[in-house]
C-alpha cells in the first residue's frame, strides 16, 4: 500500500489505495471493511456502502460508529476492541433490515500487541438462513406424518430387516413400539409371513418392476393372531443398480376381507332366499329386467325368468299405467321424489289383468346403479277390497235410511206422548176426586214413569242423532282436508275453487258446537277443584269422598265451557256408578308432552266386553227396570251414555285424547250383578278398602301443552266457574 495521503471529508485523511484493490474488493457481494484500533474506516468496499446506506466516500475516514446511522449500525466498539485486545478473530451474526449477516472480524498485525487495524467482512446469509428454516419445517411435517400416519411406513433390508418403522406399523402387528419391532423381527418373512413364499414374491417384483402396488398377504401379530396387511413398496438402489433397501407403506385390511368374505356368504344366502321368495323379485337397469326371480315369471304367467330378462319394463304393465309406471321409475333414477311402494295394473302373457303391489329402491350392484324392485301379486286383495268396499257403501246407505227412521219416530212419538201425557194428568185429578184408592193411584204412578220415560228417550234420541251429525260432520272436514292436500299435490288449486272450498268447509263446521275462538288459557287445578265443588253441591244427597290431586301451575288453551262440560259429564258418570262410601279422585300431572287429567271413581266398573262401545252412545250401564226410576247423580241413575259420546264428539273436535280403562268389580262380574248402592250394605267385603280395591274405571283426557307452565289467564279474566 502506498504512503501518499489523501485527504477527506473534516479533515483527516486515508491511505491511498490502488485502484486495482478497489475493483477487486468491489467485486464481492460480501461487506468488507479496514478499521483501525480507534474504528476509523481506512478501507470500504461498495457493498459495505449499499449495507450501510452511506456513500463510499462519506464512509472511509470516519469512524465506524459514527458514520453507520444507529438502526443500521451492526459493528459494536465491544467487539472491535475485543478483536484488538485478544488479538483473535471474533465472529458472530446480526440481523440488518430484515437480512441475516455473518460478521467476521480479523486481527492485522503481529500479535494483539502489534495488532494496527480490524478487517471485517461481512456474508449475506439470509438465503441460507431461509433454507434451513425450509428444511427444518419440511424434517418436521414429514416427521409429523410418519410418526402419526394412521398407514404403518417403512424401511426394510433385503434381509428382512426393520431399517426404520413408525409407530403405527408397530401398532399393526401388535408391538409397543417401533424400536421393539426393530429388535425382535430379524427376518420377516419368517417371522411375519404366514407363507414365506409370499415375502418371496414381493421380492421378486421389486427386483423385475421396482414397485409393488396394494399386495395383499396375511401376516401374524406378535401374539400369534391373523390378520390381512396390503403392501405398497418401492425399491431404493445404488448407483450400480443393486437393491439396497425398499420402503412403503402397510395397511391393516383385516375388517375388510372379513366383511368380503361375509358378502359373498350373504349374497348365497340372499340368492337362495330370493329364488325361493313368494313374492317377485326384479333387478331393473334402466328400463329393462336385468334379473327377475322364478316367481316373478310365474306371477306373470311366464314358464321361465329367461324369457323376461332383457325384456323393457313395460312387457308386464297394463297399457293403462304403462306412462304412470314409467315415469315413476325414471323419476326414482334420477333421485326424484319417487313413492316407494305404489300399486299398478299388471298384465300376464296371456294377457289377464291381474293387479300388482311395488316396492322398489335404489342400489349399486356389481359397480351398476339399478333398482331393487319387489312385487307382490294383490289380485285377490282388491277383489276383496272391491266387495268390502260396495259392502261399506250399502251399510252407509242403510245406516243413514236407519238414523232417519228413528229420528222420525222419536219426532212422531212425541207429539201423541205428550197428549198422552197430558190426558193422564186429567185423569189422575178425576180418579182422586173419585177416591179411587191406592191400587189405582199406583197404577197412575206408573203410567206418568213410562210416558215421562218415552219423552226422555225420544229427547235422547234427538241428543244422539244430533251428536252423531256432529262426529259425522267432524269427519267430513278432516276429508276435506285429506282431499285438498292431495289436490294440492297435483297443481295450484285455482282461486275460485278455493274460495268455494272454504265455504264447504264452513257450511260443515256450522253442523259442530263449539270454536276455537272462545279458546281462553286456564290454570287446570283451580278450574277443576270449582267444577268438583259445584258435582258435589248437585251430588249432596250422595255419600261419596271427592279429592283433587297434583300439580299446582298447569295450563291449557280450552274454551273453559266445553271444559265445564267435558269435566262434568264424566265427574257424574263416575257418582252415577260409584256407590255411596266411595271415592272419585281427580289426578292432574304433565307427562310425555301432555297435560293429563284423570277421573278414577272405585265404582262397579265396566266389563270387558262392554268397554268398546262405551263411547257410543245409548250404551245402559245397567238394567232399564233400575235406572228408569233414578234421578241424575243417584246410583244406577247412568242412563244411556249420552253424556260419554258427547265427550268423543268434543275431544274429536278440539283435539284432546279420551280414553278409559275399567275394571269390574270382582263381586258382580256380570252386567246382571247388582251393587246394593252403598259399601256398608255390601256382604262381601269387611272394609271400604276392600271395595275401593274390588273394582273401578279412570277416563283420562290428554291435552296437548299448548302454553308453558308459568303461563297466564289473558286479560286477567277469571276462568274459575
Amino acid at each position: 500500500m502506498k504512503d501518499e495521503k489523501v485527504r477527506k471529508g473534516h479533515g483527516q485523511e486515508s491511505p491511498a489505495l490502488d485502484d486495482r484493490l478497489q475493483v477487486l474488493l468491489n467485486t464481492t457481494d460480501d461487506v468488507a471493511l479496514l478499521v483501525d484500533r480507534a474504528g476509523t474506516v481506512l478501507v470500504a468496499n461498495a457493498s459495505a456502502a449499499r449495507t450501510f446506506d452511506t456513500p463510499l466516500p462519506m464512509l472511509v475516514g470516519e469512524k465506524i460508529y459514527d458514520a453507520v446511522p444507529p438502526h443500521l449500525g451492526i459493528i459494536d466498539k465491544a467487539v472491535v476492541d475485543e478483536a484488538v485486545q485478544k488479538g483473535q478473530p471474533v465472529r458472530f451474526q446480526a440481523v440488518q433490515g430484515g437480512r441475516f449477516l455473518d460478521i467476521s472480524l480479523y486481527p492485522v498485525g503481529d500479535g494483539a500487541k502489534d495488532v494496527s487495524a480490524v478487517a471485517i467482512y461481512g456474508h449475506d446469509v439470509t438465503e441460507h438462513k431461509r433454507l434451513e428454516a425450509v428444511l427444518q419445517q419440511t424434517e418436521e411435517k414429514f416427521r409429523n406424518i410418519f410418526e402419526n400416519a394412521t398407514e404403518g411406513i417403512f424401511q426394510i433390508t433385503p434381509e428382512g430387516r426393520f431399517i426404520s418403522a413408525n409407530p403405527s406399523l408397530a401398532r399393526i402387528h401388535g408391538y409397543e413400539s417401533p424400536v421393539e419391532l426393530a429388535k425382535s423381527v430379524t427376518d420377516m418373512g419368517a417371522q411375519l409371513y404366514v407363507d414365506p413364499r409370499r415375502r418371496l414374491a414381493v421380492m421378486s417384483l421389486l427386483q423385475r418392476h421396482g414397485f409393488v402396488q396394494n399386495f395383499e398377504v396375511q401376516m401374524r401379530r406378535k401374539d400369534g393372531s391373523l390378520h390381512w396387511i396390503s403392501i405398497n413398496a418401492r425399491a431404493v438402489r445404488d448407483g450400480a443398480g443393486k437393491m439396497l433397501f425398499h420402503e412403503g407403506t402397510m395397511r391393516d385390511i383385516t375388517k375388510r376381507k372379513e366383511a368380503e368374505e361375509a358378502l359373498g356368504e350373504s349374497e348365497e344366502h340372499y340368492r337362495t332366499a330370493v329364488e325361493q321368495s313368494n313374492d317377485g323379485v326384479a333387478i331393473l337397469h334402466g328400463d329393462r329386467h336385468q334379473y327377475v326371480n322364478r316367481r316373478f315369471a310365474e306371477m306373470f304367467g311366464y314358464t321361465k325368468p329367461e324369457e323376461i330378462i332383457g325384456t323393457p319394463i313395460t312387457l308386464v304393465i297394463h297399457p293403462d299405467d304403462q306412462e304412470r309406471v314409467v315415469s315413476i321409475n325414471n323419476l326414482r333414477r334420477q333421485g326424484g321424489n319417487a313413492p316407494l311402494r305404489y300399486e299398478f295394473k299388471g298384465q300376464t302373457k296371456d294377457g289377464r289383468v291381474i293387479y300388482i303391489e311395488v316396492s322398489a329402491t335404489n342400489m349399486t350392484y356389481r359397480g351398476v346403479a339399478v333398482s331393487f324392485v319387489y312385487l307382490r301379486d294383490i289380485t285377490e286383495r282388491r277383489r276383496a277390497e272391491e266387495a268390502f268396499i260396495q259392502s261399506h257403501i250399502e251399510l252407509e246407505r242403510l245406516n243413514r235410511a236407519k238414523s232417519k227412521a228413528v229420528n222420525h219416530i222419536s219426532h212422531e212419538l212425541r207429539t201423541p206422548l205428550s197428549i198422552i201425557q197430558g190426558n193422564l194428568r186429567v185423569l189422575r185429578r178425576k180418579l182422586r176426586a173419585m177416591r179411587k184408592g191406592k191400587e189405582v193411584e199406583d197404577f197412575m204412578n206408573m203410567l206418568d214413569r213410562n210416558v215421562d220415560r218415552l219423552l226422555e228417550v225420544s229427547k235422547e234420541t234427538d241428543q244422539i242423532f244430533k251428536e252423531s251429525q256432529e262426529l259425522e260432520a267432524s269427519g267430513l272436514l278432516d276429508d276435506l282436508d285429506r282431499l285438498q292436500a292431495r289436490m294440492e299435490g297435483l297443481s295450484e288449486v285455482p282461486p275460485d275453487m278455493r274460495g268455494h272450498w272454504e265455504e264447504l268447509k264452513e257450511w260443515v263446521n256450522g253442523h259442530i258446537s263449539g270454536s276455537a275462538d272462545s279458546f281462553r288459557s286456564i290454570e287446570l287445578y283451580p278450574f277443576v277443584s270449582s267444577v268438583v265443588e259445584r258435582v258435589k253441591s248437585l251430588a249432596r244427597g250422595r255419600s261419596i269422598d271427592f279429592n283433587v290431586e297434583g300439580e299446582n301451575d298447569l295450563y291449557i288453551s280450552m274454551d273453559p265451557d266445553i271444559l265445564r262440560e267435558v269435566l262434568e259429564g264424566l265427574l257424574k258418570n263416575a257418582v252415577e256408578n260409584t256407590p255411596d262410601g266411595g271415592r272419585i279422585t281427580v289426578q292432574l300431572e304433565e307427562w310425555v308432552d301432555k297435560i293429563w287429567l284423570h277421573v278414577i271413581d272405585t265404582g262397579v266398573g265396566i266389563t270387558e266386553e262392554n268397554q268398546q262401545y262405551i263411547f257410543d252412545g245409548l250404551f245402559p250401564t245397567g238394567e232399564t227396570e233400575v235406572y228408569v226410576s233414578k234421578k241424575p247423580y243417584e246410583f244406577g241413575a247412568g242412563g244411556k251414555g249420552l253424556d260419554l259420546l258427547r265427550l268423543k264428539v268434543y275431544a274429536k273436535r278440539f283435539g284432546f285424547d279420551l280414553s278409559m280403562k275399567s275394571r269390574r268389580c270382582v263381586q258382580i262380574p256380570s252386567d246382571h250383578g247388582l251393587c246394593p248402592g252403598n259399601v256398608s250394605a255390601c256382604s262381601h267385603i269387611r272394609a271400604d278398602e276392600d271395595c275401593w280395591a274390588s273394582g273401578g274405571s279412570t277416563f283420562s283426557i290428554a291435552f296437548p301443552v299448548s302454553l308453558s307452565r308459568s303461563g297466564a289467564v289473558s286479560e286477567g279474566t277469571s276462568l274459575v266457574p
